[in-house]
């Protein structure tokens, strides 16, 4: 029978070991951020303090890492003795997609050399680096890009070995800066004489009597105002009945006025027939006066008779003329009488 041979152990661990190992040579040299993976560096020059920046610390795009600080030192100048503290980045292009917007910025990032610089055309439309803050805890730094193309390109005139790209100060640099430029010791000064102030206030004796006496005046006004609800109440259960009583006196003159005036109506109807007749037969009065005046012509004493009776019937129309007058301008003048001008 045909016997089995046995693999030995170990060669198929080496096989396995050896697997590993081009795996992560692999990784370590052909992926992102790997030995052969290609990058750019660049040099940027910031006016705060970098305080929280590492090397290490990410470089990000809107948020997206795109690379890490790879050297932070400080350098003097010689001419003016002034020190720069120049950060060199390191960008991976592998980390930036191949598409239509992005092929621009991997062609600029790739950019080394002088001339028509794709960069260039980046800065001027924006392209700014700022550090922000990645962690509230720790106090860590990072290095942001954006675009900003309403800021000044600043901090680029510097002759290093990588190419410099413009910088902007930091929301906590404004915030610094504004919180520098305020007058800290007058504000504190005024803020120790104010609660010192206040304190005095609230020390008082004047303030403590002033609050007694408005306690004291507070229970006056409550018991004069409880006094004068007690008042109240009954003067308007009264005002209440005076306005019910009222009303009723007011529905009894309604309901005897209105028989009166009906009746002060006919009352005037029939006095005016009364005077039409009256004018009737006083203008027949006068044309037989006429007739008398003419049979009369040749008696001298006849006719001063007749003059005396045609005044006297003058007279009495005038006054039946007055009278209608009177009635017309106010028909109750028949049931309250003449006051005024009863000669007349």
């Amino acid at each position: 029978m045909y016997k089995r041979k046995r693999v030995d152990p170990r060669v198929i661990g080496s096989f396995v070991i050896g697997a590993i190992i081009l795996v992560v040579a692999g990784l370590l040299f052909f992926g992102p951020g790997g030995f052969i993976s290609e990058t750019n560096r660049y040099e940027l020059h910031f006016d705060s303090s970098v305080k929280g920046l590492n090397v290490g610390s990410p470089v990000r795009f809107r948020g997206v890492k795109i690379g890490q600080v790879k050297h932070i030192n400080v350098q003097i100048s010689p001419a003016d003795l002034k020190f720069h503290i120049p950060v060199i980045i390191e960008i991976e292009p592998a980390r930036i997609g191949a598409d239509d917007i992005s092929k621009g910025v991997l062609d600029t990032i790739k950019s080394t050399v002088k001339g028509d610089d794709p960069i260039q055309r980046l800065v001027k439309k924006g392209l700014r680096a700022q550090l922000q803050l990645d962690s509230l805890v720790t106090g860590q730094l990072f290095v942001n890009f954006d675009m900003h193309p309403d800021t000044p390109i600043t901090n680029v005139d510097y002759q290093g070995e990588y190419p410099a790209l413009p910088t902007i100060p930091s929301s906590l640099d404004e915030l610094a800066k504004t919180f520098a430029d305020m007058p800290l010791r007058e504000l504190a000064s005024k803020l120790i004489n104010s609660a010192a102030g206040f304190e005095k206030l609230m020390t008082s004796p004047s303030l403590h009597n002033g609050l007694a006496k408005f306690d004291d005046t507070a229970g006056q006004l409550n018991a004069l105002l409880k006094n004068l609800n007690e008042q109240l109440f009954p003067l308007a259960q009264s005002l209440r009945q005076t306005l019910e009583e009222t009303k009723t006196f007011i529905g009894h003159i309604d309901s005897k006025i209105e028989p009166l005036a009906q009746d002060i109506k006919a009352t005037g109807i029939s006095f005016e027939s009364a005077l039409n007749r009256f004018s009737e037969a006083s203008q027949e009065t006068a044309e037989t006066m006429e007739s008398w005046k003419d049979l009369a012509e040749n008696d001298s004493r006849l006719q001063q008779q007749l003059v005396l009776t045609l005044q006297e019937i003058n007279k009495a129309a005038r006054s039946v003329r007055y009278l209608s007058a009177e009635f017309e301008r106010d028909p109750q003048v028949l049931l309250r009488g003449r006051i005024d001008g009863a000669n007349q």
